[in-house]
């Protein structure tokens, strides 16, 4: 049995040498250390070979001692040759030292060579000189440990882990054979286990240290599916060996047992492989101690950029689906920073009005962001999680389908949160799967950055298109106005002459004409291209300035009507003449949509911290997509050449100019709540005690 497994581990080692040797030729940088290295592991698989015909056939050591030597002279030259920053090989031997004890190994080998013709010195010698050998490859590890500095230890320590274990098993074994003149079995036979186990860690440096340029990739999914076919391998092999040793119990009833041991050995073996948590956990194994990162980092930002290029849906439908493919998460929330509030642009297999979100967005959003922490829910509930802001455990115990809260910030992005459901690629979240989420997050701050940037530099190029168009529209103006002053220039003098009077006639007909087309144009909208130091900002008495709204605009059916003001005058410091047109222009397209049987009601309250001034229709309404992507979207109106489409953006950017933000309720033939926020703010009373908003 000794020998059989003996014979497995030489052919083993064998195998291991030329694989590592053709798995080097892969890689197409070439180097010194990377020259020695294919070289030596040509040298181990003659070595173990030669091993394995020696006990095959019993043999005499010679061949495999002769081969021993030369594989010990790789393993010192690769060694010298790490040291040195040469790519030639006749200039490694810098020092005098290496040189002489690399000579006195090949000395050794040639010595060995002649044996083979030449009955020179005795085979207690020879062990002695290879007792030598051994003596010299651990000066040599320990010399290349030594002068290591300690920023590239972890890339050669493997090396030297490998070769030390390699030359102390072969110092133990000849200093037995030395002494007792005679080798020990069990030494002999076991250093083909003993090399396969330092071939790894051998190769584990050749893929990290970077001069030797024989960076070997091997992916995860190579290392997890040759562990199982290893682990399999093992597991029949003990089992084979428990089944010899049952057969050899007895002579009627051992055939019997040992059938049904192997049908349960296979039984169990199936079961193993077909457990997902079995699979499970030899991937995380393996993860864990063969591999730095856990994630193939090229390979996700591969698709990390190409999901960035998915056309399908919004670009914050894109972005959700970016952050959430890397964790296998079900389901996901994107929202983003608009004006003091938080407002969602994207769900993925949850209904954006679900409680888990108004929750998270109300409670630690905001907190999240501006700490630019990542939240586990579970631990943060648990009290587990030391976040850097206060959180309300019994509030995110009603939180069910969500996990995580990412915030989305950079330097100069845009700011929001990601909320995702228990991700299914991993079993535990670790700091490297928080790194890669903070990463992503930064990403997709900057990608929606420049997305809503690219939207407001089209909207800016629209409006100077609307700025050129203004000025051929002031350029008719100025030529009407010239024509009008003319003509009141000229009445004093001529006009008692028939021929001015016609011609007067003609001028005016005319100027109404260039006036109506103009105004046509124009359909009573403006853009308010004042800064804010210019405008005229004063107290303005909301509750007369809704009156004064609704008087004029009784003009047209259906006729507005107020149904309800705060008990209290509320002031808001602002343009009044901005704020009216805004005001009067919502008021208009509520009475626009809506039939003259139909109601358009206004109404004033207080909500919470906010002052609320709500504007309601039953008129046709809007469908959700039409509010979401085009009411707010400057120049796309419905009203064909009888509108700009600038009104309900204007009144937008006033209302988040003030602090606040509309809100939008409407389903189609239904009609239309249009809500506007105005924030509180302390500020000294009037002298009517009225309460100032600003």
């Amino acid at each position: 049995m000794d020998t059989l497994l003996g014979k497995i581990g030489y052919l083993s080692a064998a195998a291991g040498f030329l694989f590592v040797f053709l798995l080097l030729l892969t890689t197409k940088a070439s180097s010194l250390p990377k020259r020695l290295l294919q070289m030596t592991c040509l040298l181990g698989t003659v070595w173990a070979s030669a091993s394995f015909i020696q006990i095959q056939y019993q043999l005499s050591i010679l061949s495999v001692l002769f081969t021993e030597s030369l594989l010990s002279l790789g393993w010192c030259l690769l060694i010298t040759s790490s040291l040195s920053d040469s790519h030639h090989f006749t200039r490694i031997f810098s020092e005098k030292a290496q040189a002489i004890l690399c000579l006195v190994i090949l000395l050794v080998a040639l010595t060995e060579a002649v044996r083979f013709f030449w009955p020179v010195l005795e085979q207690r010698i020879f062990l002695f000189l290879h007792l030598c050998q051994s003596i010299i490859g651990l000066w040599f590890v320990e010399l290349r440990y030594r002068r290591t500095v300690r920023e590239e230890h972890r890339a050669i320590k493997p090396l030297c882990l490998g070769l030390g274990m390699y030359f102390a098993y072969h110092f133990a074994l000849y200093a037995d054979a030395f002494l007792t003149n005679m080798l020990t079995q069990g030494f002999w036979l076991s250093r083909g286990w003993v090399t396969l186990i330092s071939l790894p860690l051998i190769l584990l440096t050749a893929r990290r240290a970077e001069h030797w340029q024989s960076r070997v990739y091997i992916s995860r999914d190579i290392i997890y599916h040759s562990s199982l076919l290893l682990v399999a391998a093992s597991y029949l092999l003990v089992m084979s060996l428990a089944g010899f040793y049952i057969k050899s119990m007895g002579e009627t009833w051992s055939d019997t047992v040992q059938i049904l041991f192997f049908a349960l050995s296979g039984l169990v073996l199936a079961s193993l492989f077909l457990s997902d948590t079995f699979r499970k956990n030899i991937m995380v194994f393996i993860t864990k101690h063969f591999f730095a990162n856990k994630y193939e980092y090229r390979e996700e930002w591969m698709q990390f950029a190409t999901a960035l290029e998915n056309t399908e849906g919004t670009q914050y439908d894109t972005a959700l689906q970016a952050m959430m493919h890397p964790f296998g998460c079900d389901q996901g929330v994107l929202a983003t920073l608009q004006g003091p509030r938080l407002k969602v642009r994207a769900c993925q297999s949850i209904d954006s009005q679900h409680p888990d979100i108004a929750l998270l967005l109300a409670t630690v959003a905001l907190p999240a962001i501006e700490h630019q922490w990542i939240l586990d829910i579970e631990q943060a509930r648990q009290g587990q999680e030391p976040a850097p802001f206060p959180v309300d455990a019994a509030a995110l115990a009603r939180v069910s389908e969500m996990a995580y809260l990412i915030p989305l910030t950079s330097s100069n992005g845009t700011r929001g949160v990601c909320l995702l459901s228990r991700p299914t690629s991993t079993e535990k979240v670790n700091w490297e799967d928080r790194d890669l989420m903070n990463a992503i997050s930064r990403q997709l701050s900057v990608y929606l950055n420049v997305f809503e940037t690219n939207r407001k530099l089209a909207e800016s190029q629209q409006f100077d298109t609307f700025n050129r168009m203004s000025a051929f529209l002031v350029h008719d103006l100025k030529n009407v106005l010239a024509q009008l002053q003319l003509l009141t220039k000229n009445a004093a003098r001529h006009k008692h002459n028939p021929e001015f009077i016609d011609d007067a006639f003609e001028t005016v007909d005319s100027a109404a004409i260039r006036l109506t087309k103009v105004l046509t144009q124009l359909n009573n909208k403006r853009v308010e291209t004042q800064s804010e130091e210019t405008q005229s900002v004063e107290f303005i008495d909301i509750h007369a300035l809704i009156r004064q709204v609704c008087d004029s605009r009784s003009v047209k059916a259906p006729s507005p009507l107020i149904i309800e003001l705060t008990s209290e005058p509320i002031q808001l410091r602002a343009d009044k003449e901005r704020f009216t047109n805004i005001l009067s222009h919502l008021v208009q397209n509520a009475q626009e949509a809506t039939d003259e049987s139909g109601y358009v009601y206004l109404s004033t309250a207080q909500s919470g911290h906010d002052y609320l001034i709500t504007i309601a229709d039953n008129g046709v309404g809007m469908s959700r997509d039409f509010v979401e992507n085009r009411l707010f979207k400057p120049f796309d109106t419905t009203k064909g050449n009888a509108g700009m489409g600038i009104g309900a953006y204007d009144a937008k950017n006033l209302i988040e100019q003030l602090g606040g933000y509309i809100d939008v309720e409407s389903e189609p033939d239904k009609g239309t709540t249009i809500s506007i926020h105005l924030p509180f703010n302390t500020a000294p009373r009037s002298a009517s005690n009225h309460e100032i908003y600003k």
